[in-house]
């Protein structure tokens, strides 16, 4: 326990040095058209703290890119631009980025700041906040949008919020079930976008729920990090590095796996049950247990 703890504690233990140039590495080799970037916070056990990454999207899941612990409660906009900050000499140059948030992550001065990078965003939005079709259209609220269980809505050239009046950007809302332990809920979905409304507008969109996997990865459905209980902030930091090394690698092989013919040898259904990082981390223990060898595979195929 003392040999863990004063390891967690190291000063080379931090995502700067440990994550950062394993992470780079894989962007460069990464042969997307566009990369999609998802920001969320998911809460601890203990209650006080919340996790604030800035993930990318891969393959139904998101793959970290750089984090920070906060207290609980919503981020705020300078938090954003910090993480967004520290981003940028991780990800390639001149490569069309994709920005996906919920209405945390919504606000006016955001999207103008990831505006300013050249960022296309889908953001969620509340339904009480205000829109207006330019130029002279009247305010109304999201909510009013008359949204059905058979029909979504599309709204272009709009202004967003009465104190900004910033625009031009277009909009949709859609109804998404919900379900909960005992019954099916209805709810509505409203998002802000600067790309241009297409039939493939939501699909793109849905990239932003990869990250409560990854999410549930690191949680309940993979190494129960929040049952670390882990107070000390560098312990928690440096177990979080070390993590995300081990789930960048994981999904690499996973992924790898699905190409080369291997993923019968993890999951045998004909159609692929278990996520990247399923097949490959469960790969791996198969292979350190039968001492066979591991690729240093660090490669996000497309």
């Amino acid at each position: 326990m003392q040999w863990i703890r004063r390891t967690l504690e190291r000063d080379y233990l931090h995502q700067d040095y440990v994550y950062k140039p394993f992470i780079t590495q894989a962007l460069k080799a990464h042969q997307a058209p566009r990369l999609h970037l998802v920001m969320d916070r998911s809460p601890l056990a203990d209650k006080d703290t919340d996790l604030l990454s800035l993930n990318l999207s891969f393959r139904k899941r998101a793959v970290p890119l750089v984090w920070e612990f906060m207290p609980h409660g919503r981020s705020g906009y300078e938090r954003h631009v910090r993480l967004i900050e520290r981003s940028l000499s991780i990800l390639p140059a001149h490569k069309p980025i994709v920005f996906h948030g919920d209405n945390e992550f919504g606000g006016v001065p955001l999207i103008q700041y990831l505006r300013q990078l050249n960022w296309d965003v889908i953001v969620g939005q509340a339904s009480s906040t205000c829109y207006r079709i330019y130029p002279n259209g009247a305010w109304q609220k999201f909510g009013d949008l008359p949204i059905t269980p058979t029909r979504s809505v599309y709204v272009q050239d709009v202004e967003l919020t009465k104190t900004h009046g910033y625009g031009l950007l277009n909009l949709f809302g859609f109804r998404k079930p919900r379900f909960s332990t005992h019954q099916r809920k209805q709810n509505i979905i409203y998002c802000a976008t600067s790309l241009p409304i297409t039939p493939a507008l939501r699909r793109i969109g849905r990239r932003r729920w990869g990250i409560e996997c990854c999410f549930k990865d690191f949680k309940s459905a993979g190494w129960q990090l929040q049952m670390s209980y882990l107070t000390h902030p560098k312990r928690r930091e440096g177990l979080m590095s070390v993590l995300s090394v081990a789930y960048l690698w994981a999904t690499c092989l996973g992924r790898w796996l699905c190409k080369c013919g291997k993923r019968v040898e993890v999951d045998g259904k004909r159609q692929r049950h278990l996520s990247l990082f399923r097949i490959g981390w469960d790969w791996l223990v198969h292979q350190y247990r039968t001492s066979k060898p591991c690729p240093t595979l660090l490669t996000l195929y497309q």
